[in-house]
C-alpha cells in the first residue's frame, strides 16, 4: 500500500477548486463534513443499513470516480478455497437477475442443472488416481452441453458494454489479501446511473458462466507458474508464514480451484458482500447532498447481515533463518524478507522510514551504495508491508546482482546496508527527503481521482479511518533518527529472516553431482 500525505498549504492554495463548506449544504441529518484544515474536506454518511459513504466534491474536471471496497480478501476463504474471493470478483461482473440475461427465469433452471453435473464431475475427478476416465468423460461433456443450453440465454459482457456506453474509464476490480474493491470513473452527468448498476449487481448478483470463469482463473495460475519472479514471492510467502494465510497465494492453489464450485461462490458472496461491509468513495464533480440522496434511493434496500469473524491463526515467531532455491532459466533475483509488526505496533511507522531511506529513489542508500556505487546491483528495492495490511506481514527485500556479481555478494552488500542503519542512525537530511516525497506523491494523487477514491475507500473500510495517510505522516514526522536503528536491531536479525534465491538450472544439476561424489 502507498503512504501519502497532501500538503497543507497545497491545500491552502487550492481551496477554491473544493467545495466551499456552508451551514445551508442541503446534506441530511447525519452527514459531517471535515472541517480541520489538514484535511480534504470529506463529507462522511452511513446509511442505515451500514453502507459507509466518503464524498469529496472536486471542481477539476465534470468526472466523477467511485470506489467500492469491501473488507474480504483471500485471508477470509475457508481452508481449501484458496482463490474464492478473487474468483468471485471476476463472477461480480457476470451480471445480475436483469442483466447479462434475456430470460432469467429460464436461465435459473439451466443453472440449477449446470451445478448438479458441475458437482458431479468434481466428486469423480477429487478421487484422483481413482477417478474412471470414461465417467469423467461422460460428465465432461453433460456440463459442457448444459453450458451451451444456458449461452441461449446469457447476454455476454453487458455490464461491461453499458459502461462503455456510459462513457467509463478505468473500470477496474482488485482481490487482494485484505480486501475486495471495484472502481471506475464516468462523467459526472451519469452518477444515477451507476447507483443503478451496482446496486443490482451486489443485491441480485448471478454468478453465470462459473466454470467457464472458473477455467479463466486456472488458466491465470498457469501462467503466474511459468514466471520465475512470481514463483520466487509465492515461495517466499508460504515459506515465511507457516500458519497465518498470508501464505496463501491470492489467485490460490491450483488442487482448490479445481474443486470450488458456484455453491461455494454464492456462499462466500451472501457472508461478505453486505452494505456494512462495505464502504463507498465518491470524488469528483458532484453535489454531495444529490449523492447521499441517490445512495439512499439505490442502496438503503440492501439489507445488512451479521459478517462472519474469520478465524485467522497468529503466525508464531519465526525462530531460524530460512533459504529456498529456485531453479529456473532466468536473471538471477534475490528475495529477503523479515517479520514485520503490522500497523498495531508503533514500531511499523520506523520500519516505513526505514524502507524509504533504503529505496525511495535515486538518493536512496540502495541505489546510490548497490547499483550506482559498487555497481552489484541491476536493482535494489524494499516494501514495508507485504502481502497485506490487515495483519503483521513482511518487510520485503528485492535485488538483482550485476555481472559478474553472485547473488551471495549481493545479499552481503544487503546485509552491510543494514547493519550500518543498525550502528548509524540515518541523518536529519535523508528522513526530511522521505517525508518530502510522501508530500509529493499525495499532490501528484490529487490529480487523478479514482486513486484517490481508492485509497479513501481502503484505509476507511480496512484501517478504520480515511485520514490514516496524514495521520501516518504526522507519526513518520515524529521520529528520530534512532528510532530507525532500534527498530532495525529488533526486527532485522537472522532468525527472522527468509531468503529465496533464483538461480539457473544447472546450479541445481551441479549440487546433485556435487552430492553423488560425496
Amino acid at each position: 500500500m502507498k503512504f501519502s500525505l497532501f500538503l497543507p498549504c497545497f491545500l491552502l492554495f487550492c481551496q477554491p477548486s473544493f467545495a466551499k463548506d456552508t451551514p445551508d449544504t442541503g446534506l441530511p441529518k447525519g452527514a459531517s463534513v471535515e472541517t480541520d484544515p489538514k484535511y480534504p474536506p470529506v463529507i462522511s454518511y452511513t446509511l442505515k443499513n451500514g453502507l459507509k459513504l466518503l464524498i469529496l466534491e472536486k471542481k477539476f474536471v465534470p468526472t466523477v470516480s467511485l470506489t467500492m471496497t469491501f473488507k474480504v480478501g483471500n485471508v477470509d476463504t475457508p481452508q481449501g478455497k484458496t482463490g474464492l474471493a478473487h474468483l468471485f470478483e471476476h463472477m461480480a461482473f457476470k451480471g445480475s437477475k436483469t442483466m447479462n440475461t434475456s430470460d432469467y427465469a429460464n436461465e435459473k433452471v439451466v443453472l440449477e442443472k449446470i451445478e448438479i453435473a458441475a458437482k458431479d464431475l468434481i466428486a469423480e475427478e477429487t478421487l484422483y488416481e481413482a477417478a474412471d476416465p470414461e465417467k469423467v468423460a461422460a460428465l465432461q461433456k453433460k456440463l459442457n452441453d448444459l453450458e451451451k443450453e444456458a449461452d441461449k440465454y446469457a447476454v455476454t459482457g453487458e455490464l461491461s458494454r453499458v459502461y462503455g456506453e456510459l462513457g467509463e474509464h478505468g473500470l477496474n476490480a482488485g482481490t487482494s489479501q485484505d480486501y475486495t474493491t471495484y472502481m471506475v470513473s464516468l462523467p459526472s452527468s451519469r452518477l444515477e446511473a451507476w447507483m443503478v448498476i451496482e446496486s443490482d449487481r451486489f443485491k441480485n448478483g448471478v454468478l453465470r458462466e462459473f466454470y467457464r470463469e472458473r477455467s479463466v482463473v486456472m488458466e491465470e495460475r498457469r501462467m503466474y507458474e511459468s514466471d520465475p519472479s512470481h514463483v520466487m514471492s509465492e515461495m517466499l510467502y508460504a515459506s515465511a508464514f507457516t500458519a497465518h494465510p498470508y501464505r496463501n497465494h491470492t489467485l490460490g492453489w491450483m488442487d482448490d480451484l479445481k474443486r470450488l464450485t458456484r455453491t461455494d461462490a454464492e456462499k462466500f458472496f451472501n457472508d461478505y458482500y453486505a452494505p456494512n461491509n462495505a464502504t463507498l468513495a465518491v470524488v469528483g464533480d458532484v453535489q454531495p447532498a444529490e449523492v447521499i440522496s441517490l445512495a439512499e434511493k439505490y442502496f438503503a434496500g440492501w439489507k445488512a447481515k451479521e459478517i462472519p469473524v474469520t478465524p485467522v491463526t497468529k503466525e508464531p515467531p519465526q525462530a531460524s533463518e530460512k533459504r529456498i532455491n529456485v531453479f529456473a532459466k532466468a536473471q538471477p533475483m534475490i528475495r529477503l524478507a523479515f517479520h514485520n509488526p503490522g500497523l498495531g505496533s508503533p514500531d511499523m511507522y520506523p520500519l516505513i522510514m526505514l524502507s524509504e531511506i533504503l529505496s525511495s529513489g535515486k538518493t536512496a542508500r540502495f541505489y546510490r551504495n548497490l547499483v550506482e556505487g559498487s555497481q552489484l546491483a541491476l536493482y535494489a528495492q524494499s516494501s514495508p508491508m507485504a502481502p497485506g495490511i490487515r495483519y503483521p506481514s513482511l518487510f520485503l527485500i528485492g535485488a538483482a546482482p550485476k555481472a559478474p556479481h553472485t547473488m551471495e555478494e549481493l545479499e552481503t552488500a544487503v546485509w552491510a546496508e543494514i547493519d550500518r542503519l543498525k550502528k548509524e542512525p540515518p541523518t536529519q537530511w535523508e528522513m526530511e527527503r522521505v517525508i518530502n516525497n510522501y508530500e509529493a506523491d499525495m499532490v501528484k494523487q490529487l490529480e487523478g481521482s479514482l486513486d484517490l477514491s481508492g485509497n479513501f475507500a481502503i484505509n476507511q473500510q480496512i484501517l478504520g479511518d480515511w485520514k490514516f495517510d496524514w495521520k501516518t505522516m504526522e507519526k513518520l514526522r515524529a521520529l528520530k533518527p534512532e528510532d530507525i536503528s532500534r527498530a532495525a536491531r529488533k526486527y532485522f536479525t537472522r532468525g527472522n529472516y527468509t531468503a529465496v534465491f533464483l538461480r539457473q538450472p544447472e546450479a541445481a544439476e551441479n549440487a546433485a553431482a556435487a552430492g553423488e561424489a560425496k
